[in-house]
């Protein structure tokens, strides 16, 4: 099934409520009225294992739907990676996921989106603007200039800067940019997609979430994050009003996605929610200190194993 494209904001005109119809579902925001809480599901790298074969999004996210569908959420934010990369998965996600969801969903791309060739003809521009009442959301694409913010996506942040008071801001993105050349971040990333070369994050995007930062909650929620991970949730305060945090599965028993609540005045607060039933420390606590002390340690590289990584290589389908 098709549906209407996720609409880019013109950003002179911020103003503007923007509130598409979700690419995947049809579904729009509905947004909360009096006293009722803004919430807001986010996660991502639902296709779950890169090893899956099964064409589905992560059994532990199919299995915990009926949950997430009766928390109330008035969206779900995925931080990319939704698919594998199958054309032919599309039907299957539909069929188990897309119709089934209650909410809204959108998603900014990772580099498993868009290795499909339909992908943005599917669903629309991969970067944009949801004002969604009590919070603005930036959806940014960061697979795009070797993970570098540019052109309409550094004008959108520009304008934001610029424009927007009192309302928190939520940037939700692939790759962690802020963990990239910071010593406090960089070796708890190290399996995560990466640029290949610095982009701009310190010169030109930092600049900007600081101004930001001064007058209002500012919140990057990225979803790149490697196999082996200690936890499904990082969540740091880097500076006074920014937070730095990660949310994704991997099809693992310690998968759990995020919830943000904003209530009718303006108070953030911050829950794990499992989706196998284990009980998770406070968002608040999975930050460096969490991640550095249940991190698995990196075994030195056996050189002997090299033949038969070569050859185990060279003979994967998924190679050539």
């Amino acid at each position: 099934m098709r549906y209407l494209p996720l609409i880019f904001l013109v950003y002179s005109s911020f103003a503007v409520a923007q509130r598409p119809p979700s690419p995947f579902n049809g579904r729009t925001v509905q947004l909360p009225e009096g006293d009722e809480p803004l919430r807001i599901i986010i996660t991502g790298h639902l296709h779950g294992a890169s090893s899956s074969r099964s064409g589905l999004p992560a059994a532990t996210l199919l299995a915990a739907l009926d949950t997430l569908n009766t928390i109330g959420a008035h969206a779900l934010l995925s931080t990319g990676d939704l698919f594998l990369d199958r054309e032919e998965h599309i039907p299957a996600y539909e069929r188990a996921f897309f119709h089934k969801l209650r909410m809204p969903l959108y998603n900014v791309p990772g580099n498993h989106d868009l290795g499909m060739r339909s992908y943005v003809d599917r669903y629309g521009p991969t970067h944009g603007v949801l004002d969604l009442g009590r919070l603005v959301v930036l959806l940014l694409d960061t697979e795009r200039d070797n993970g570098s913010i540019k052109g309409d996506q550094l004008s959108a942040l520009q304008a934001l800067a610029d424009t927007l008071q009192h309302r928190p801001l939520l940037v939700i993105a692939h790759r962690p940019l802020w963990a990239e050349d910071d010593e406090r971040y960089g070796d708890l990333f190290t399996g995560n997609t990466r640029s290949m070369f610095p982009g701009n994050f310190r010169k030109d995007v930092a600049p900007l979430l600081e101004v930001l930062a001064q007058r209002l909650p500012v919140y990057w929620v990225s979803g790149s994050m490697a196999g082996g991970a200690p936890s499904s949730i990082f969540y740091q305060q880097h500076a006074p009003g920014l937070v730095y945090v990660q949310s994704a599965i991997r099809d693992e028993p310690r998968d759990a996605v995020l919830l943000m609540e904003i209530a009718a005045g303006g108070v953030v607060t911050w829950r794990n929610i499992s989706l196998t039933g284990q009980e998770l420390p406070p968002v608040e606590r999975l930050g460096v200190d969490h991640w550095q002390a249940h991190s698995r340690k990196v075994e030195p590289f056996n050189w002997r194993l090299l033949p038969y990584l070569v050859r185990k290589t060279l003979t994967s389908a998924d190679f050539w």
